[in-house]
């Protein structure tokens, strides 16, 4: 059996290099009787095979280690129509409301029968609910034990100064349109900051703000005379100083990835797709919300306890813990926090137009480039792309085609059954 088989290879060999359409294989059959030609022939054919097999390898190595590709590209602001301003904070450079802290210190020293004065001394303390480093500790733990069991935190909102004294005059493109309708008071990682509503302003947006500091709550720390504005997805801010004549730009990039990627591992694309997380930046707060639940045992101002979970709100008492905190995070720690794979990114550049009265400020918001870049994460070869270049390759160094791997099954396979089960083994090999 095991000589027959052997001639049935050896048969089969034969007709192949006979009778391919590969012609440098048929060479090898055809000049048999020219041994030099024969070994020039043999040995081209093995250097593409060898060049072609190394090609092909290298491409997979190369494919298994970069398996996405991003490319740039740029897109008008007229393509996707009016666009419009993306949410932004406004945030005043003091935290409190003179006239309403007044108030609130009277409404303290009539229900506690602690004199004004002690309460007026002690009251700048509350700030450390909005920034926990602009406070001494022990001096805030001496504040909650005279507040007792107030919820002082439902309350800080109504200290803060409403948007309507803060943003005097609002124009769209020119037109005056009321600030109450775009803008909204709320309390954000950088305090009580009046938010610009998404979706609503498209164009041009000049405001007109008070820096006259003229109901200002006076602060040991953290005290700063004018405007800082902070956008989502950008950890830079930008400073508004009285009287200054300020255009602010906002510059766009958008992110976009292939639907196909949602198959890779998500160390290969390094983003979020909207089922599988949320953006950076709100993973970034729930990151440091954890820390401060792991090691405070609370959760911090703005956000909300879950009642469900049995969580504390943190209280001037935890200032301590919430310092420790705020000095040893960062979001290195945060690996997991990644961006999504589409969406808009934003960031603002300054540029000072002039000066006027220090008691007052001009902000002029539009878009900085009729253009905005686009990077678009796709696979780095399809399909069609890796058989495509596997076929250039094979047909350049050896003239390999489909039709001549198809060709190779049938003899290997169909040819070969012929020859050992019908012709005679004692035949000679032509």
């Amino acid at each position: 059996m095991s000589s027959r088989l052997v001639v049935a290879l050896n048969r089969t060999v034969v007709e192949y290099f006979r009778k391919t359409s590969l012609n440098g294989f048929g060479l090898l059959y055809f000049i048999r009787r020219r041994r030099v030609q024969r070994i020039f022939w043999f040995s081209f054919i093995c250097c593409g095979l060898i060049f072609a097999g190394y090609s092909v390898f290298a491409m997979i190595l190369e494919l298994l280690d970069n398996s996405t590709i991003t490319d740039l590209s740029e897109r008008d602001l007229g393509e996707k129509g009016a666009l419009t301003l993306p949410s932004m904070a406004i945030c005043s450079g003091y935290r409190f409301s003179k006239r309403k802290m007044q108030d609130y210190t009277q409404m303290l020293a009539n229900s506690s029968g602690k004199p004004l004065g002690f309460w007026w001394q002690k009251i700048h303390l509350l700030s450390g609910y909005t920034d926990p480093m602009s406070v001494d500790p022990e001096e805030a733990k001496e504040l909650q034990e005279s507040l007792g069991f107030r919820d002082v935190r439902s309350q800080l909102m109504d200290l803060s100064t409403p948007c309507v004294s803060l943003i005097l005059k609002c124009l769209q493109n020119r037109v005056t349109i009321n600030c109450s309708e775009i803008f909204q008071l709320r309390a954000t990682n950088h305090g009580h900051c009046c938010v610009l509503r998404d979706g609503n302003i498209t164009g041009e947006l000049s405001l007109s703000l008070d820096t006259s500091q003229e109901d200002e709550f006076p602060m040991e720390k953290s005290s700063f005379p004018g405007f800082r504005l902070h956008i989502s997805s950008w950890l830079g801010r930008i400073t508004i100083g009285g009287g200054e004549k300020s255009l602010v730009e906002v510059l766009g990039m958008e992110l976009g990835a292939n639907s196909e990627l949602r198959d890779y591992p998500l160390d290969r694309r390094d983003c979020y797709f909207p089922h599988e997380g949320d953006g950076r930046e709100k993973c970034l707060q729930d990151c440091r919300l954890r820390a401060s639940l792991m090691n405070c045992h609370c959760v911090p101002y703005p956000f909300v306890r879950d009642a469900k979970l049995k969580q504390k709100s943190c209280t001037l008492e935890d200032i301590a813990c919430l310092q420790m905190v705020a000095v040893n995070w960062s979001p290195n720690q945060c690996p997991q926090c990644l961006p999504l794979c589409n969406q808009m990114l934003y960031s603002l550049h300054k540029s000072l137009l002039g000066r006027m009265h220090p008691f007052r400020s001009t902000l002029l918001l539009r878009f900085g480039a009729p253009r905005w870049r686009i990077y678009s994460q796709d696979k780095h070869y399809h399909w069609y792309q890796i058989l495509s270049n596997i076929g250039g390759v094979l047909g350049i160094c050896i003239g390999c085609s489909l039709i001549s791997g198809f060709e190779l099954i049938y003899f290997m396979v169909f040819r070969f059954w012929s020859h050992f089960w019908h012709d005679p083994p004692n035949v000679s090999v032509a």
